[in-house]
């Protein structure tokens, strides 16, 4: 989530008039010259990660405060591809059906090279290929705004900028948030993001930036989309790109370049759009009319990063058995394999089952943070590094390596199923049960 500017008025404002209306008055325990709160579960940050884990806990029976640090919801971010094992954990979150209804089921891949209006290398039907795989793309807005309105009237409090965090002992950990409130929790959860501060805090390094940027951008056709429901992908030499149909009237597209650095940010929109058609001028042109479909305000530029958590050199993902971090403020990773957001789904389930039993013990919930961190490193660990040198190769610009993968790799070697095997994950239902925190 993009940093908010703190807020300047006198007059504390927690509530937002952007929808969904999710705000959190939090409760004063004394008066002071800093107003000053108690609360036994709080996230940080209103993401992906931090809205799902909220919503898990309440479904547990545990209820969590969650500060967000923009003064709504995220709006950006175009789109997110969701393989199966995030529709498993929005299943057991109970919001899956409300956005498949909403949102195209992918039936397949099609991969191409950028030559002419886009010669076939090869093309992959899911469910032949991948028996019961399920793709989606669905607006990251919708997404979050869904997890939001699972959650009770008054969970959220928005223009939350985390300003510092101090342990205190027993009593649990001192959260000051920019505009002078103190909040002391018992459990803090840091969903903050791939720019952490908690993370920073706990001893993590700065995610590493992988040599590559990427463009993405929201298609809308307001008469319908006219493509098939398939991911298309086309790989050039040190540029790849592809899209992806997301509803029957918009389409997600995404480019990925090299570049030795991320160089300066660019605001505006126009620039935006004309650096990202220029980079693919010439490429097949049902992928340059998506683009050209594109509102300007729809087009962003980010550069990947990804933290791997090396075994013996990683500072533990937990702090005292009082601070846990989840999803991108703790392993970071590039979008090569289609699954930060579904690893941040999954941290969410397991960390929820992990610490609701134990809720009120101390040393419970501090051996259940340890068993949430055992499971989950041995998962996300292997998808950060897989995703990283799946990356690393198809990047590549050197022309023989290039023709090696479009005339053998990909026509001859590459196999869906296998190469999905990590959307593999059990997860059951968590049903709805009374709040007691």
């Amino acid at each position: 989530m993009a940093l908010a500017a703190s807020i300047s008025s006198p007059q504390l404002r927690y509530c937002s008039s952007a929808p969904p209306p999710r705000c959190r008055r939090l409760r004063p325990v004394a008066a002071s010259a800093a107003p000053r709160s108690e609360e036994s579960v709080v996230v940080v940050g209103a993401g992906v990660a931090g809205l799902a884990t909220a919503v898990a806990l309440r479904r547990l029976g545990v209820g969590a405060a969650v500060l967000e640090q923009g003064e709504a919801l995220r709006a950006g971010g175009t789109s997110l591809t969701l393989f199966k094992n995030g529709w498993r954990v929005l299943d057991a979150i109970g919001v899956a059906d409300e956005l498949r209804a909403k949102y195209l089921r992918i039936q397949g891949m099609r991969m191409r090279s950028p030559a002419g209006s886009g010669r076939d290398l090869r093309e992959f039907s899911f469910e032949e290929e991948a028996p019961g795989q399920e793709v989606r793309a669905v607006e990251r807005r919708v997404l979050l705004e869904t997890l939001a309105s699972k959650l009770p009237p008054g969970s959220i409090s928005f223009s939350s900028k985390l300003k510092s965090i101090a342990e205190q002992g027993p009593d649990g950990t001192l959260l000051e948030l920019e505009d002078g409130r103190q909040i002391l929790s018992k459990i803090v959860i840091g969903c903050d993001g791939v720019n952490s501060p908690i993370a920073r805090w706990m001893g993590f390094s700065e995610p590493r930036y992988v040599g590559h940027m990427a463009f993405r951008g929201l298609a809308e056709y307001a008469d319908g989309q006219p493509f098939e429901p398939k991911v298309n992908y086309i790989y050039g030499r040190g540029v790849r790109a592809g899209f992806v149909p997301v509803s029957p009237t918009k389409v997600y597209w995404f480019i990925c370049f090299n570049r030795q650095d991320p160089g300066p940010k660019i605001t505006d929109p126009a620039a935006l759009k004309s650096e990202a058609l220029d980079l693919v001028r010439g490429w097949p042109s049902d992928l340059l009319a998506v683009m050209r479909s594109t509102p300007e305000g729809a087009v962003v530029r980010t550069p990947l990063v990804d933290r791997w958590l090396w075994p013996g050199l990683a500072p533990s993902a937990s702090r005292g058995g009082r601070v846990v971090l989840a999803g991108d403020a703790w392993h970071p990773m590039t979008p090569n394999l289609g699954q930060g957001a579904c690893c941040a789904l999954e941290d969410a389930v397991v960390l929820a089952r992990r610490l609701a039993p134990a809720a009120g013990d101390p040393a419970g919930v501090e051996a259940a943070m340890r068993a949430y961190e055992a499971e989950r490193w041995a998962r996300v660990f292997p998808l950060t590094a897989r995703a990283g040198l799946v990356g690393a190769l198809v990047q590549w610009g050197n022309p023989a390596v290039c023709a090696a993968r479009d005339g053998v790799v990909i026509p001859r070697l590459v196999r869906l199923g296998p190469f999905l095997e990590h959307t593999n994950f059990e997860c059951d239902l968590i049903g709805p049960a009374a709040q007691s925190l």
